[in-house]
């Protein structure tokens, strides 16, 4: 069992009181909450950019130049991103969406885990590792199809069945946008929001770093659960530096204890 100090025992109560309160809380998560799940910061020390340049391994015209490079990366990390599994962090925030007291998720990951474990308003902004696209014809391939071409052609990067070009999954790459519906939606989500819980992320990547600026123009309140210190903590209402899969489940069992406390008064 992880040691929590008596102020982030506090802060979970505080937390769990805001969110129970609110109106229209949303969730911004990051890398961090799936690191839990075996998945690698790919920014952090020791993260998958250290190893594999970005500018040559994870940037657009260098995929379009040549998409083997990428390929080869992919093939280190996509077996790791394919078999993890959601961890407690995850199914609390599904818990949390199930009671109606978040109303949508956006998050920077790609693995997918938080539908795994049960969420159903998710926005991925930076796309999902299990579909992939062609960059000719815009034919739609499933992770199964793709796998299955990797086994046959081995070394080269996979190609369309109908006309030839590479194919690519559906993650943004440096150098590409975000997709339009799910970045406009998530900062409309954003503006109305009355409170954002962000989750695991270090509030580095533009634009989805600007997320909580637009919460808080709009007299929103910002609490963040994160390993490591971010620029808006001192903004933030609530701020908890701990492990996102340790920290969300007992802000979801302190929101359970407070809606026993409160029926229990309601009833005498």
């Amino acid at each position: 069992m992880e040691t929590l100090t008596s102020s982030q025992k506090e802060n979970i109560k505080i937390a769990a009181e805001i969110l129970l309160n609110s109106k229209h809380s949303i969730v911004l998560t990051g890398a961090g909450i799936s690191t839990g799940s075996g998945i690698p910061d790919f920014r952090g020390a020791g993260g998958i950019w250290e190893k594999y340049k970005p500018k040559i391994y994870g940037n657009i015209e260098s995929f379009l130049k040549d998409p083997s490079k990428f390929w080869k990366m992919a093939e280190e990390i996509a077996p790791t991103l394919f078999n993890a599994e959601p961890n407690p962090g995850h199914s609390a925030l599904a818990e949390l969406e199930k009671k109606k007291i978040i109303k949508a998720i956006i998050t920077q990951n790609i693995d997918e885990l938080h539908q795994k474990a049960g969420a159903v308003i998710v926005y991925e902004v930076h796309g999902n590792i299990n579909r992939f696209t062609c960059l000719g014809c815009r034919a739609s391939y499933t992770k199964e199809q793709v796998l299955s071409k990797i086994k046959r052609i081995k070394k080269s990067a996979p190609l369309c069945d109908y006309c030839g070009a590479p194919l690519k999954p559906s993650v943004v790459l440096f150098g590409e946008d975000l997709p339009k519906f799910e970045k406009y939606m998530s900062i409309d989500l954003a503006k109305k929001a009355d409170v954002m819980l962000i989750a695991g992320s270090s509030l580095t990547v533009a634009p989805i770093c600007d997320l909580p600026v637009y919460t808080l123009s709009g007299a929103g309140k910002l609490i963040i659960v994160n390993d490591q210190p971010t620029h808006l903590d001192d903004k933030a209402e609530i701020v908890i530096n701990h492990k996102t899969e340790v920290i969300l489940p007992l802000i979801v069992e302190e929101i359970k204890k407070i809606k026993i406390k409160r029926e229990s008064e309601l009833s005498i």
